[in-house]
């Protein structure tokens, strides 16, 4: 027998089931760069060190910035493929243009001149918004699987944080249509 008090908890179970728009239904995503393996390649100079493009720090917080002069790619490594969601970057006062590269397999060289081996490239996505300020979203394909990524700035661009999103289908709850919900309920 339910009591009175029992019916918001049901009518708020139903509510998070059946709306698919809820974050905590839908697959969560994760951050893989602070853990991804990173380096910007030497054929471009820069100021500023790469650790800080993964510490959660971006403006209006107090952030170092990390600044090609000229051109330059970033590269990011993980373990195992995954499927890629977003990648996400906080450029500063100086914008660009962005190409991004995503591969299963290979590794760019430190130069940033050869990939040895070569591995699958499974996405080329560009980005020429040259926003400024503010935090620039390149959305991956949902068929998109990468072990590693390459970040190409086409020009000079200052950057504060660069955010890597995986999709990953670990939720806290489990999706119940409104059917199974009632008939939970008898």
């Amino acid at each position: 027998m339910y009591t009175l008090r029992s019916f918001p908890l049901i009518w708020l179970l139903a509510a998070l089931c059946l709306f698919p728009g809820n974050l905590w239904v839908q697959a969560a995503s994760r951050n893989l760069a602070p853990d991804a393996i990173s380096r910007a390649t030497t054929w471009n100079s820069y100021t500023g060190e790469l650790a800080l493009l993964s510490d959660g720090l971006y403006p209006p917080a107090q952030a170092e910035a990390f600044f090609w002069q000229t051109k330059g790619i970033l590269t990011f490594s993980w373990q195992e493929e995954l499927p890629l969601e977003k990648l996400r970057i906080f450029v500063g006062e100086i914008g660009n243009n962005f190409q991004v590269r995503t591969y299963r397999g290979g590794r760019l060289d430190d130069t940033g001149t050869v990939r040895e081996p070569e591995g699958e490239r499974t996405a080329l996505l560009e980005e020429n918004s040259r926003l400024i300020d503010q935090w620039v979203e390149v959305p991956f394909p949902a068929e998109v699987l990468a072990d590693n990524i390459e970040l190409h700035a086409l020009g000079s661009v200052v950057i504060y944080e660069v955010e890597i999103y995986a999709r990953t289908s670990d939720t806290a709850i489990e999706g119940l249509g409104w059917g199974q919900v009632k008939v939970q309920q008898r």
